[in-house]
């Protein structure tokens, strides 16, 4: 789920700021190209230091300090060194578009990554737009977002993928399932999609029911999904809430199969033992046996003395990714842009080597991995 988890903010809030995205993007769009003339490069981040998403701010942090060790101590851009430009938008809509006009007026700002949520992430793509510096949103999965226009770019597997795959895992354990979904733009569309998929290949959902992200205590909810006799229950929310709804769901006595929450060290630590089975899209696995996951994975352990999870790869790979088209095109915002169109081979942790659809701005044919808690990690299941 990468927003998967995208999408804790409501799509509606982009309607209350859209005039301000207009301004901003019209003062922003004789920005021009950012010119590096002094000893280091600067890619602009927009995420959540704060709030109720400064988890996963937290753990982008991670991922972008071990890549930076590993770029600078390279010789960074054509031995310029690179550093990030932070600030703290909550993934809130309001917040994204104010930093987005401070990042198009700072010239040496080559890129922006962010935003966490594709609402908040949407919100602020008029602006980089017109001010033609890159939008990487590296979690942005629904659908909608690179459709911003065409500096609006992300490696996120969309929604409508995650949930036809989960549909697909779901059917192999059962034909009856009760869900509960986030009471978020990103929730809805998910639910939508997994409908979908449920329904076409034969899985009838005996209940269904919107989650608030802030609630503490969903039992009355998942007691009627329980009675519903479900064969399998699906969470599609985040961390911290799918961990409380496990948890809450062994409390009420159903001790059946689930699939939910995310591949996240918080999730893991919150859910606990109830967890032990879940089932969760993911990317990564710290059992990849592969030489390059195994390099990454040795390394974050010594630094940070923690196994890594999807969100801090997705913020590693991120950050590699727009420097290697950096290296490519040239250290200026429209070197980045050449890049992105034009390298075929960007090598990531999490999707191995690709390269992006021009025509969506996304990899081509990346697909997410089965992944089942064991004894306190998430390991692939093999299945494809």
């Amino acid at each position: 789920m990468s927003e998967q988890w995208s999408g804790s903010r409501r799509l509606r809030v982009v309607v209350g700021v859209a005039s301000a995205a207009m301004v901003a993007g019209l003062v922003s769009a004789c920005g021009g190209s950012a010119e590096n003339s002094g000893d280091t490069v600067y890619f602009g981040v927009s995420g959540p230091k704060s709030g109720t998403s400064a988890e996963y701010g937290r753990l982008w942090q991670q991922g972008f300090d071990l890549a930076l060790d590993e770029i600078n101590a390279a010789g960074g851009i054509n031995g310029k060194k690179v550093e990030l430009k932070w600030e703290d938008s909550q993934s809130d809509p309001k917040q994204t578009v104010p930093i987005a006009t401070k990042f198009v007026g700072d010239k040496s700002i080559i890129a922006e990554l962010g935003d966490f949520s594709s609402p908040a992430s949407i919100a602020a793509s008029p602006v980089y737009n017109r001010g033609k510096l890159v939008q990487y949103g590296f979690t942005n999965s629904a659908v909608d977002f690179t459709k911003g226009g065409d500096y609006s770019w992300s490696p996120s597997i969309t929604t409508d993928v995650y949930q036809e795959r989960n549909a697909q895992w779901v059917l192999a354990k059962a034909k009856k399932v009760s869900v509960v979904y986030l009471e978020t733009d990103w929730g809805k569309q998910s639910f939508k999609f997994f409908e979908q998929f449920a329904r076409e290949k034969g899985i009838e959902i005996a209940y269904s029911s919107a989650i608030l992200p802030d609630s503490q205590d969903f039992r009355p909810v998942l007691i009627k999904g329980r009675d519903a006799n479900p064969e399998a229950f699906v969470h599609l929310g985040y961390g911290p809430d799918g961990a409380l709804i496990v948890k809450q769901l062994r409390d009420v006595g159903y001790d059946g199969p689930f699939f939910g929450g995310q591949n996240t060290p918080q999730f893991i630590q919150l859910a606990g033992t109830s967890a032990e089975g879940d089932i969760v899209n993911g990317i990564y696995s710290p059992s990849d046996t592969t030489p390059k996951v195994q390099s990454f994975t040795t390394k974050f352990r010594d630094k940070f003395k923690t196994d890594p999870g999807d969100f801090n790869v997705y913020a590693y790979d991120a950050l590699n990714v727009l420097v290697k088209a950096a290296k490519y095109g040239g250290a200026t915002r429209e070197g980045v842009l050449k890049g992105l169109r034009e390298v075929k081979d960007f090598d990531g942790i999490g999707l191995g080597t690709f390269a992006f659809d021009q025509q969506t701005r996304r990899p081509s044919g990346v697909k997410p991995i089965e992944l089942v808690l064991k004894n306190g990690s998430f390991v692939p299941t093999g299945n494809k």
